[in-house]
């Protein structure tokens, strides 16, 4: 009774947190959620009829309206008799928004919050969306139910592990950030994890099911597929156990009878949804579409560059909030790293002495073995489907949560004394419970608090103003910082206040520019660090506004660079003019400096680009950044091989027009002329690789950029390039840029 009255507490508890992640978090400000919720709508306002699916037109629902719909169909029910006709006024989308990028700027919000629009009492679209946040807690209080319930079947005579798992999934903050969301994955957790403690049951029984049981298999698995695509790979799991019970009780019913009753409910309910993507796509799942529209990688991944996203994986396990790029502190994930880690190998090391001390029965390992497979299944799908797409996040692993924390909590408590069980089960719940409290306040709030205006100031550096006079964008104070380096930012202090009121949303530029006018770095904003938007904004409202401006690896230096800043429509490309005509107004200077020559190889541009773990460009040089039509152009490249290379690469050089592919110049060569082929490199020596060649004489004035890379030519006739392997291991493209250049009409100096 003690233990039950616990895990009332705790599921108490649970809400509470929920409700105050689903309050603390802006309206759209979750993964996805801006998608998810449009879906909803769409259905709610059209019948529950589903949304055609067109990548050239793909509505803002996206690649949601690809999605199995029942909850999205079960949430417009609940708010169909609300008015959320002001979805588009709530739903104002950040256009600069860094998703999936942390910036020292900030900038991490997806949607720029109209002032009071969010507080309550909720109307219309807020109201909707808070009712929905508040349906999938209690879905997700339905998975911590069946965590417990999980681990009492599996471990009966140790409650305390039952009670771990659920306080661990409770408390998980990345599950309570999901959980107080409008998200179909709350759906889908339920059902999944429902599925797997339905299997368990299933291959512990000793007597003959009856039809109640098959048909309460039947809705859940119909309604799992009818909730995401991943529970299918639980389908070959329910056959398999109802094969088990035939088996055991020498009886054909269960698989046949029980068989016939669970997958006739699972396709009556499921069937429909997949027979409409056959008609419409010709694809049953709808992946290929969902992929059309979410996009796939460039080059599918393989495992090095699975290995290399580990880090961003476990941090959207444990909590990795917004538009994956709100993150916990560092030390944080280590805390959790260790104990899920240890845990999990600890709970391999039980599962090993367990089977070579044979104290449990093969009776026994089945139902446990049930909650083994699973999240292997999960993991392996997922990797399959990450290698596809960028989706390198732990939590949509959630399907199989109940058995991941199951086993992670036996993984600290089968080795330890009985009286110490639950000190070590409750110091950890107590982590956890610790960092889901203080995250809301401390780590997702300040992430989306507008800047602090500050009192006018009669100081003008700078006026921007509207075509028609009616808006004044004041720049009040501007620094640039000391020198910088490549790979690196460049943090500008800026000041701003409003003169007149504007009508527009308008966007911060600033740009560092070289001499011969090639933008080397830039950064596009929305305002306070894109939190406010122009149109907002009262006379008076000043605000300090920084801006870090990113230094890509490959640019040229040492260089002097302009800083400029303007304003533009992000709609329309019209800009902000000064009283003179002028669009930019120019801050200063920056010095751009190599970065440290730590070998001492005296090479210009001391770079590290690896490729293919074979060799590395480790520095190269231009003749001019601004080369003229017709007229020779020479870039060098400095070689170095990092292990025996058995053949002869060629090096290819570009001026390309990236999104036209045309090419203004070209060079393709085995090094140095053809006089140093790569299979004759010696480890460590560097070889000078100088390509001369002309550019177009018909080239248009413009700035474009210069690609290298390497290639082989195969026996098949195809060609392979190598790929460039990143810092972290990863797998990047197969080519890389170096600093942009601008190429000048025939004739201009």
């Amino acid at each position: 009774m003690t233990h039950r009255r616990l895990l009332y507490a705790l599921l108490i508890v649970y809400l509470v947190l929920g409700i105050t992640y689903s309050v603390t978090v802006p309206i759209f400000e979750v993964s996805d959620e801006l998608w998810h919720y449009p879906m909803v709508k769409y259905l709610a306002d059209n019948g529950l009829r589903l949304p055609p699916q067109d990548p050239a037109n793909p509505g803002p629902w996206r690649q949601e309206g690809s999605q199995p719909p029942l909850y999205y169909m079960l949430a417009a029910v609940l708010t169909a008799g609300i008015d959320t006709s002001d979805m588009d006024v709530v739903r104002r989308i950040n256009p600069h928004a860094d998703i999936g990028i942390m910036r020292p700027d900030g900038n991490a919000n997806m949607m720029v919050h109209r002032p009071g629009a969010e507080t309550f009492p909720w109307q219309g679209t807020v109201l909707a969306v808070q009712i929905i946040r508040l349906f999938s807690l209690i879905l997700g209080l339905g998975t911590i139910i069946v965590t417990y319930l999980l681990a009492r079947e599996i471990f009966p005579e140790t409650p305390i592990i039952a009670l771990g798992a659920a306080a661990l999934n409770a408390f998980l903050p990345m599950f309570l950030f999901i959980s107080a969301s409008v998200n179909n994955d709350n759906l889908s957790n339920l059902l999944g994890n429902l599925l797997t403690l339905q299997i368990v049951r299933l291959v512990k029984t000793r007597t003959l099911p009856n039809w109640r049981e098959y048909a309460l298999i039947g809705v859940v698995a119909g309604g799992g597929l009818l909730s995401k695509l991943n529970i299918a790979f639980l389908i070959p799991l329910v056959g398999l156990a109802l094969f088990i019970i035939s088996l055991r009780l020498k009886n054909w019913r269960p698989l046949v009878i029980g068989g016939l009753i669970s997958g006739g409910i699972t396709i009556a309910a499921a069937g429909w949804w997949y027979w409409h993507n056959y008609q419409l796509y010709g694809d049953p799942s709808g992946i290929n579409r969902f992929l059309e529209m979410v996009g796939r990688r460039a080059i599918p991944a393989n495992l090095a560059q699975l290995w290399s996203e580990r880090h961003s994986f476990t941090q959207a396990y444990w909590g990795f909030f917004g538009g994956v790029n709100v993150a916990l502190p560092e030390i944080v994930y280590l805390v959790f790293n260790i104990i899920g880690g240890l845990g999990l190998v600890s709970a391999a090391v039980f599962v090993i002495h367990t089977l070579l001390r044979q104290q449990w029965s093969f009776q026994r390992w089945l139902p446990a073995a049930i909650t083994i497979i699973w999240p292997v299944v999960s993991f392996v799908s997922y990797l399959r489907w990450t290698s596809e797409t960028q989706a390198s996040q732990g939590r949509l692993l959630f399907a199989a949560l109940s058995s991941i924390t199951v086993w992670m909590v036996v993984g600290w408590v089968w080795w330890v004394p009985a009286r110490f069980k639950a000190v070590l089960t409750g110091g950890v719940a107590a982590y956890f419970g610790m960092v889901a409290l203080l995250t809301p306040f401390l780590v997702i709030e300040p992430a989306y608090r507008p800047p602090a205006f500050l009192p006018p100031s009669a100081e003008r550096l700078a006026s921007f103003s509207e075509v028609n006079g009616s808006g004044e964008l004041v720049l009040t104070a501007g620094a640039v910082g000391e020198a910088i380096q490549p790979e690196s930012y460049a943090v500008i202090d800026l000041r701003w206040q409003v003169g007149r009121p504007l009508s527009r949303d308008w966007s911060l530029f600033v740009h560092l520019v070289t001499p011969d006018g090639v933008i080397v770095g830039q950064r596009d904003v929305y305002p306070g660090g894109g939190k406010l938007a122009t149109s907002d904004l009262r006379v008076g409202d000043s605000w300090d506004n920084p801006v870090a401006i990113w230094v890509p690896l490959m640019a040229y230096a040492p260089m002097t660079l302009d800083v400029v800043v303007g304003w533009y429509d992000l709609k329309t490309g019209e800009r902000l003019r000064q009283a003179d005509g002028s669009e930019t107004y120019p801050i200063g200077e920056l010095t751009l400096q190599p970065r440290p020559d730590r070998e001492n190889l005296a090479v210009p541009n001391p770079i590290r680009v690896n490729f293919d773990n074979q060799l590395q460009l480790v520095g190269y040089g231009m003749s001019d950044l601004s080369p003229a039509a017709g007229e020779n152009f020479t870039v060098t490249l400095y070689w170095r091989a990092t292990q025996p290379i058995p053949v002869d690469y060629k090096v290819f050089v570009n001026i390309i027009d990236p999104p036209t592919l045309t090419k203004y110049a070209s060079s393709d060569a085995m090094p140095a002329n053809w006089q140093a082929p790569t299979s004759t490199w010696q480890v460590g020596q560097i070889i000078e690789d100088a390509h001369t060649m002309t550019v177009d004489p018909n080239a248009p004035p413009g700035i474009f950029e210069v690609q290298i890379g390497l290639y082989r030519q195969m026996d098949d006739g195809g060609f392979q390039r190598l790929r460039i392997v990143t810092p972290d291991g990863g797998m990047a493209d197969d080519f890389i840029y170096l600093n942009r250049v601008r190429i000048v009409p025939a004739g201009q100096p």
